[in-house]
């Protein structure tokens, strides 16, 4: 680990309450195990599986108005649902608080919540990292965590039906419903 992340991880301690900051740390965890496992880049990994949830310590109200602030650009999804903008702000707050100009990890950061059509493996390694992390339960992170074992690409679907919201009655992202159809065989 870099002096440079050992600062960023610092700093995002005191922005996060301590569960989120848990989270955070165990997705670096996993990130790391998958990059090795998938040929990545462990130091960009853990990089940014580290600012994935930097927007987190503001609330949904505080979200928006950092958006209307600093000129980020919401969809009709994203101005309901808290998941996909905090990814966006994420990626601002990497760029413009920490100095992180490397598009990969600033897409990987963007990518996180809601997915893409085309991922690249840092995407997906963060991607399912988030969604596999020790502390999340259920059927899915399950079937995702075997899934990574062997093929990154087969953990994507179960993935990506962690990171739905349509049953909580919110509308899925138009990436969200691509994730599925393509992934989802």
């Amino acid at each position: 680990m870099t002096d440079k992340t050992i600062e960023i991880k610092n700093e995002i301690k005191q922005m996060l309450n301590e569960t989120r900051f848990a989270h955070t740390i165990a997705v670096c965890e996993v990130a790391v195990i998958l990059a090795e496992r998938f040929g990545a880049d462990k130091d960009k990994a853990y990089l940014t599986a580290l600012l994935h949830d930097c927007a987190r310590g503001l609330d949904f109200e505080q979200q928006i108005i950092y958006c209307k602030e600093n000129n980020i650009e919401l969809d009709e999804y994203m101005k309901n649902d808290i998941n996909p903008v905090h990814a966006l702000i994420g990626a601002d707050i990497a760029k413009r608080r920490f100095g992180i100009d490397d598009k990969e990890i600033l897409n990987a950061i963007c990518n996180h919540a809601t997915g893409s059509e085309n991922m690249t493996l840092l995407d997906k390694i963060i991607f399912v990292a988030d969604g596999t992390e020790a502390n999340r339960d259920g059927e899915d992170a399950d079937e995702a965590r075997k899934a990574a074992e062997n093929n990154l690409n087969e953990a994507l679907a179960p993935v990506m039906r962690i990171k739905t919201y349509y049953l909580k009655g919110k509308p899925m992202h138009p990436n969200s419903i691509k994730m599925l159809t393509k992934y989802n065989k």
